[in-house]
């Protein structure tokens, strides 16, 4: 019996021998050159380097990666913040570029205020010959950061720069709109600079512009040198005052706080996804021939409308009511949420298609709860309602924008102010109150909705528990009884505490009309 036991036990030893061996065997080392670049292809440029430290194999890895991809830590405080990165960036960017085996195809810095020398070398050495994408936000010193819109939070908002920073910013380098192979161009505080004549961008399908400084004419000149547009962003460039778009493959629009311009003209035969985002529009501000085709559709009201008239609101519905086989419908309205509620209902009777709607703006009152079901009762094939309500916020003083003046999107602004102090108020009440009663008026527990026997998932983001939000969640729930699932957002906030999430999601799932409804939350990041 010894022999026996002593010849069964070699195998044990071989297996072990074996397992151990294929632990310790690296095969992601053993991938091709080519795959490890891949795989580096979708990291930032310092975290691919660092990768060299890992073996012998990895060493020049990261050269044979066509990306530079880098972002200056830097902040800009005036008071002299000393930056804890032990490499000068400038050195940095300088090294990626020239440390490469191969041309750079994409081409992606947030740099604050480069040395204009060595700024411009870099731009000329990426566009020599294959770049695909370039994609520069700059920053600067001096110059405010806060958003173009005259409706914002800050005292000195306005549509447009100030008089006395006009462009400023640098100077678009002219060789990048004589690049053919560019494919996307995203270009973030810039002046750009565009002589008549000089664009010739036939492979462009991607163009992004975000504060973007211009003489007239400058940013139609740059899209009429642009035939095969895809995707066109414009964001805050108060040159815009009347554009024409002239790209049949065009699928993706957006202008969002160009608040100079009166007219958009779209020769795209298939667009699908359109986003407004400015004040009130005036009759046929935008010019679509297919607007039948859009299927995503969003419509963000900069302006209060708070004393606007029914007459105001009839452009921008009627802007909802021709896109006739969209899917998804966003609505931001200031102040309250499906403000106006009647003129869009009337326009969402004309989309027998929505499947996914999103709701944004204050829930300050049951008012505003009754004008959500009202549009909600003309959306029969929802499977998917977004809510995203908002508090009212006082505007801080002068001093605190100086130096990072970016006006939060989500605050309220105009003819609000005075009830953001009251706001403020009664959200702190509320919050040391949480296990009150949530009563749902008898004419609103009444009403008949029919998407709530079909609707399949509710999310609501930035939920605080506010005793409105609890009466519209209260309600929604106890009537949706086709509800798979409810998620749940909270604020990343002192407030969000382990025990409130707690309370929060015990009352959501008390409500449930389907006891199958799964409640889940995440802190907003």
């Amino acid at each position: 019996m010894t022999p026996r036991s002593n010849n069964m036990a070699a195998p044990r030893s071989n297996t072990a021998t074996t397992t151990t061996s294929m632990q310790r065997r690296d095969r992601l080392s053993e991938l091709p050159d080519e795959t490890l670049a891949r795989v580096l292809y979708h990291l930032g440029s310092v975290d691919a380097t660092r990768t060299s430290a890992l073996s012998r194999r990895w060493g020049n890895i990261h050269a044979t990666v066509p990306v530079v991809d880098l972002v200056d830590p830097k902040k800009g405080e005036r008071w002299g913040n000393v930056s804890t990165q032990k490499t000068c960036f400038d050195h940095q960017v300088t090294a990626a570029i020239l440390g490469k085996d191969l041309p750079t195809r994409k081409f992606r810095l947030d740099a604050f205020h480069p040395p204009h020398d060595l700024r411009d070398q870099w731009f000329a050495i990426v566009s020599v010959s294959g770049l695909e994408e370039f994609n520069v936000k700059l920053r600067y010193w001096d110059h405010s950061r806060r958003n173009l819109c005259p409706f914002g939070t800050h005292p000195k908002a306005s549509a447009d720069f100030d008089e006395e920073m006009r462009y400023a910013y640098t100077a678009t380098p002219p060789h990048i709109f004589r690049c053919d192979t560019l494919r996307r161009l995203l270009l973030t505080n810039w002046t750009l600079h565009v002589p008549a004549g000089s664009v010739s961008m036939p492979s462009l399908e991607t163009l992004f512009l975000k504060r973007i400084m211009a003489k007239d004419g400058a940013v139609q000149r740059l899209i009429s040198g642009c035939p095969n547009l895809v995707d066109l962003t414009l964001e805050q460039c108060p040159s815009v005052t009347g554009l024409v778009v002239d790209s049949p493959r065009l699928d993706s629009f957006a202008m969002i706080c160009c608040h100079h311009a009166s007219h958009v003209v779209l020769h795209a035969e298939h667009l699908r996804t359109l986003r407004y985002k400015g004040g009130l529009p005036g009759e046929n501000f935008f010019s679509i021939p297919n607007c039948a085709d859009i299927l995503a559709l969003t419509i963000d009201i900069c302006e209060s409308l708070l004393g606007k008239s029914a007459p105001a609101v009839i452009p921008i519905t009627k802007v909802i009511t021709r896109c006739t086989n969209v899917t998804f419908l966003h609505l931001h309205l200031r102040p309250k949420m499906a403000f106006h509620s009647g003129a869009f209902t009337r326009a969402l009777r004309h989309l027998p298609h929505l499947r996914q709607l999103a709701l944004k703006g204050l829930v300050d009152d049951d008012e505003t709860v009754r004008s959500v079901s009202t549009l909600l009762r003309n959306t029969p094939n929802l499977d998917v309602l977004s809510l995203f309500p908002l508090r009212p916020r006082r505007p801080k003083p002068d001093y605190l924008y100086m130096f990072d003046g970016s006006d939060d999107d989500d605050s309220q602004n105009g003819d609000e102010e005075n009830n953001g102090r009251r706001g403020v108020k009664k959200d702190k009440s509320a919050l040391d109150d949480e296990d009150t009663y949530v009563h749902v008026p008898r004419i609103l527990w009444e009403t008949r909705v029919e998407c709530l026997q079909r609707l399949r998932k509710i999310k609501l983001l930035n939920y605080k528990g506010m005793p409105n939000e609890r009466m519209l969640a209260k309600y929604l729930l106890s009537k949706a009884s086709a509800l798979d699932q409810c998620s749940v957002t909270l604020p990343a906030n002192k407030t969000t505490t382990e025990d409130r999430r707690r309370k929060l999601t015990k009352e959501l799932s008390y409500w449930r009309a389907n006891k199958r409804t799964r409640i889940s939350y995440k802190s907003h990041v």
